[in-house]
C-alpha cells in the first residue's frame, strides 16, 4: 500500500441494535450525509462534510423495507406467544410465518452489505 496516495484512519466499531442501525441510517439520508460523515458531525459537532454521498434510492428502499419485515417479525412473535399461552393454535405454521420473515430479512440485510454473525441470534 503505498502511504502518500492512500491515507488508512483506525476504524470505530459499536454495536447497535438493528432499530437504531436504521434509525441512524435514516437520520443519515435526511441530512444528506453518509454514515460516517453524519457520525462524526453529530459527535464532534462540527460543520458537516462539504461533499457527501446521498444512498442509492434501491438501498434506501431496502432500508425502509428492513423496518417493516422486523416490525411484522415482531407482531408475528407476539401473536404466537400470546396463542401459545392462551389456547391450542398450529404452533408449526406460527413458526413457518415466523421462517419466512425471517429469510425476507436476511435476504434484505445481504442486498444492503451487512453481513451478521449468524451465532449471534437472539
Amino acid at each position: 500500500m503505498n502511504i502518500k496516495t492512500s491515507k488508512q484512519y483506525p476504524r470505530l466499531s459499536i454495536r447497535l441494535s438493528e432499530k437504531e442501525r436504521l434509525e441512524i441510517e435514516a437520520r443519515a439520508q435526511r441530512s444528506g450525509l453518509t454514515m460516517g460523515g453524519y457520525c462524526k458531525h453529530v459527535i464532534f459537532n462540527t460543520k458537516p462534510p462539504r461533499q457527501s454521498r446521498r444512498p442509492v434510492p434501491e438501498k434506501a428502499e431496502l432500508s425502509r423495507l428492513m423496518g417493516q419485515v422486523s416490525r411484522v417479525g415482531g407482531n408475528i412473535n407476539q401473536i404466537a406467544r400470546q396463542l401459545n399461552m392462551h389456547s391450542a393454535i398450529d404452533v408449526e405454521e406460527i413458526h413457518t410465518a415466523v421462517s419466512d420473515i425471517s429469510e425476507a430479512r436476511d435476504a434484505i440485510m445481504k442486498a444492503l452489505g451487512y453481513h451478521e454473525d449468524k451465532h449471534n441470534d437472539h
